[in-house]
């Protein structure tokens, strides 16, 4: 290995370091767990979008239906009064809106396996959210109370004084309290 090459992965490393040292990881958490939360906020409009797609093409659908089903009375009322051409012309127009009504129930029927899947992503995605917040509230919480200890040491704020200590600060508090010089005390 070249001295440069070293020189190069030694520099690396530096800087990964430094990088570390500056990111705080209870901001990265947040904004980690806030980008999940518009990931989930992105795919719950979808699926309003989806809902919104299938109810449009089922008015459409009850649309069709209901013009057939005035079409084959009138073509049924022509078969029975023997007007072949008015049937033929009522033929003529039902086939394609036949064809239409399957094609959009075959749309329906996809929309609502799309939506069944989105849905089960979005909760399982949702019920991972949730664990994630809670394990990230833990996280934060058990740094904060490390951040608290550092601040605050148990070296000397958590030991029990000793009774050299304590007859100390009373003489000191004392000496004050006759007009004394100024005592500097323990805590």
């Amino acid at each position: 290995m070249s001295i440069m090459s070293r020189m190069i992965r030694l520099w690396k490393a530096d800087i990964h370091g430094v990088m570390d040292q500056f990111e705080d990881k209870k901001l990265l958490l947040n904004q980690h767990l806030r980008d999940m939360e518009e990931a989930l906020e992105q795919k719950e409009g979808k699926l309003r979008n989806l809902h919104a797609s299938r109810n449009r093409s089922a008015e459409e659908l009850e649309k069709y239906e209901s013009e057939i089903d005035k079409l084959e009375k009138d073509l049924d009322a022509a078969i029975d009064r023997e007007k072949d051409d008015i049937a033929r012309f009522l033929i003529r127009k039902i086939r394609p809106l036949k064809d239409h009504r399957e094609e959009l129930k075959h749309h329906i029927a996809g929309l609502e396996k799309e939506i069944r899947a989105l849905q089960e992503c979005i909760s399982e995605q949702r019920l991972e959210y949730e664990r994630l917040q809670l394990r990230a509230g833990d996280f934060i919480r058990k740094s904060e109370r490390e951040e608290w200890s550092y601040a605050f040491p148990s070296g000397k704020a958590g030991r029990d004084l000793s009774e050299e200590e304590i007859e100390l600060e009373l003489l000191r508090r004392k000496e004050k309290m006759k007009g004394g010089e100024k005592y500097e005390s323990l805590g």
